[in-house]
Parts: C-alpha cells; structure tokens; sequence
C-alpha cells in the first residue's frame, strides 16, 4: 500500500481544494505509517489510504465515515475552517446546530485508537452507518413540533461519530483496519503535522475563516516551491482564488503535504514536503490573494510614504451608527500640478469585505466654501475625482492605487499609486487578527 507511486498530472486544483495555536518546533521526520495515516484521515476506504477502494456496505455519501468531516482539515472543528460548514443529507458537519455540544477539535498528542474506533455506548457517539445520511429528515416549509423535532435529532445524530470498532454495528459492513487505525493514531499526534506548524492562529469568527501563518514562513521560498512542485499542473490563479473560499488553507495544506489519496498527486509527486515547505506555500498564496487580513478600527491612523514627507493619509475606520458594518474615511492631503495644496478625501464603494485587505474607493475633491466667518456650506462644490484602492497587508504596511476622472485629468491629475506605512503611536499595537 505504500508503494502505490504515480506521477503527478491528473487531480484537479478544485480536489485540492480566533484558535491559538501551539508554537513552532523542530521539524521532524514522518514515518510511513504517519503518511498512511494523513491519507486515511482524508479518506480511509481508498486504497492508497490502505482501504479496499470501495465504500462500505451501506454507505451512501462517504462524507459520512471521513475523518475530516468532523473533525475539519485544520483539526479545529467548529473553531476552525468548518465552523460554517452545512449539515446536509450529503455531508455532516462538525456540530453547528445541534445538540451535540462537545468540540471536535483534536489534541495532538493525546489521540488514542479507541477514541478513532468509537465503539457504540460512549455517551452517545459510536452511531451505525445507517444513523448516518439515514438520519436526516428534511425540515417542512410550514414545520410541525414533531417534524422539527424529527430533523433536530437526525440533524445531531448524522454529526455524531460513526463506530470503527469490528465487533459493532458497522463492523459487517467495513471499518478501518488495525494499521489504518493505528497510523491515524500516529498522524495525528505526529507533532510536525499539526496544523500549527503551518498557522499561527486561525480566526473561525470571520467569514471566510482568517489563517494567520507562522511568522518563519517565507514567501519566496513558497513561490519557488509552486513552480517546482505545483506549476506543471495547476493554475496559479485557480489556486489563488480557491483559497479564498472558507477553510480552503487548511485543505489545501493538508493535501499539498501528505497528497490526495487514489490520485497522482502524492508526496513522491511533490517532493516530499515538509512542514516548512507548506507554511511557505500558504504564506506565497495568501500574499497573492490577500486573504491574510481582516479589516478593523485598529487601522485608523496616519499613513504615508517616508520618500514623498509632505503628503499622506488620514484613515479612519469605524462602525456607521447603530450597525456592525465597518468602513473607512480616507483623506489625502496631497498637492496638484501646480504646486498648490490639494485635498481629497475617499469613501467605500461598498461594504468592505469581511476578510482580506482590499478596499476600493471613490475619491472627492471639494472646493468653493471660504475661510472664517464667510464659511458657507451651500458654497460647496464636490467634484467626483476619480477612483482608487486600498491594499492592506498588515497593520503597518499597505498599497494605494489613485486614477483620476476624465475632469481630474483636464486638471493635471495623472494615475498615482505608492507603499504606504501607518505611522504607529507609542503603545499602539497591531490590531488583533493581524500579523
């Protein structure tokens, strides 16, 4: 089973795909029973997984014996990338909705096999397969007690997990061998694949889930593993946007470490990647998709380029009245072409996103009220400038982008666009979620 090696070319990028997390250590070795084990928990019915390849007797939608399903890629459950994932006929979920309220996060290093069996009596869990996809009763447009009651216990019962054990309900139809067992045992208290090694902290509060990488990843040594071990056969950009969607990091990292099992993409494909390797390639994609950062109040300040010393932002984020829905006040104060002092100031297009650090904006340039006693605000004239954007990368670092407008243009406004660093306060710190 160890020695099934295919080369790479075949699995589609789309296969591929706040929790505080421990910090980094040494890097170790994996066994073969660990790399049995990451491919078992992915999906222990196929045969690279050390499965027969088949689903067991009974089994409508695998989802509902995988490992993952649960417990998440990340491991983290509700507080990890799967803290949004549906409980559907075809899937379970790692127990949002019911009433079933203990974590499905798991602690490396104390993962027994009789926690992966699951034999039946153990408060409730240890369910058939049949309890599985069986248990679910869709909930009426119009609902009675007893339907809602029917679907909130086929709901729970569905998330619960199914017994390995070969002498219970499912042990007839197929469970997981000894050494599979015993190699998801070694996975997941093998230290080195814990989803820390890859993320610092994961924010499951945001939507999609926010991973923040370990701060010894590098970026250009997760490009120069793309092109080596991912460019022959996926898409940069199908990556990019993949990993924007909820949890993919975590999937992605998972399966670029240890492979998708019954394809041909595995370890040996991919150079046998070590967790360096994976932390470098979340940080080069989330870089790409500026997925690495959440938008908060924290970010109000001033913001300027130490090379151009006379103009710079004022930006100011803050909650509109009586809402939760963030936004952004921007001034620049800047000069035109002639010399003369200008000022304009910049509001969202939209509702800013609820992860990653992209904002675009209209610009405004006022003119027409005077000084003093003679202010008039009717005097007014707001001219829509023209466009630009926001790219923050972290609390301190950020891109602008300003295009002016056909009458901007007139005006001698030509495209702009520079680095920006938020000039912090003493005692200001980076706002929290933010590397």
């Amino acid at each position: 089973m160890f020695a099934n090696r295919k080369p790479i070319c075949v699995a589609a990028i789309a296969g591929l795909l706040a929790v505080q997390l421990a910090p980094v250590a040494a890097q170790e070795e994996p066994g073969q029973c660990v790399e049995l084990g990451a491919l078992a928990y992915d999906n222990w019915t196929k045969a690279d997984a050390g499965g027969t390849g088949a689903a067991p007797g009974g089994v409508q939608n695998l989802d509902y014996v995988r490992c993952k399903s649960c417990h998440g890629w990340d491991r983290r459950g509700l507080e990890g990338g799967y803290a949004r994932r549906e409980r559907l006929q075809t899937q379970p979920n790692a127990g949002a909705g019911d009433s079933d309220t203990r974590s499905r996060a798991i602690e490396t290093g104390t993962v027994t096999a009789e926690q992966v069996r699951h034999a039946g009596g153990d408060a409730g869990t240890g369910r058939s397969y049949a309890d599985g996809t069986g248990s679910w009763v869709a909930l009426a447009a119009q609902p009675a007690a007893s339907n809602t009651a029917a679907h909130a216990a086929g709901y729970t019962l569905g998330n619960q997990h199914p017994d390995f054990s070969s002498g219970g309900p499912n042990g007839g139809f197929g469970v997981p061998g000894s050494l599979q067992v015993d190699c998801i045992v070694d996975f997941l208290n093998f230290e080195d694949g814990d989803p820390s090694r890859y993320f610092a902290a994961i924010n499951a509060g945001t939507n999609p889930a926010l991973y923040t990488i370990v701060d010894t990843a590098d970026a250009d040594a997760g490009q120069a593993f793309w092109n080596q071990s991912c460019d022959q056969c996926h898409n940069l950009q199908t990556a990019v946007d993949y990993v924007k969607g909820d949890g993919k990091f975590s999937e992605l990292a998972h399966k670029a470490r240890w492979g998708i099992p019954d394809t041909s993409m595995d370890r040996q494909a991919m150079g046998d990647p070590t967790s360096a390797d994976i932390a470098n390639l979340m940080l080069f994609l989330q870089q790409q998709s500026g997925t690495g950062i959440v938008l908060n109040p924290g970010l109000t300040g001033t913001w300027w380029n130490d090379s151009r010393d006379g103009e710079g932002f004022l930006l100011e984020f803050g909650y509109l009245p009586g809402t939760t829905e963030l936004t952004l006040f921007a001034s620049f104060y800047t000069y035109d072409n002639m010399g003369n002092q200008a000022w304009l100031v910049a509001q969202p297009t939209g509702p800013l996103p609820a992860s990653g650090g992209e904002v675009p904006v209209n610009v405004y340039q006022a003119t027409g009220p005077m000084w003093g006693d003679d202010f008039d605000f009717e005097d007014r004239n707001l001219l829509l400038w023209g466009s630009g954007t926001f790219t923050f990368t972290g609390c301190e670092n950020a891109e602008v982008t300003l295009v002016p407008g056909t009458e901007a243009q007139s005006m001698g406004y030509t495209e702009l666009g520079y680095p920006l660093t938020r000039l912090l306060e003493p005692g200001n710190e980076c706002p929290a979620g933010l590397k």
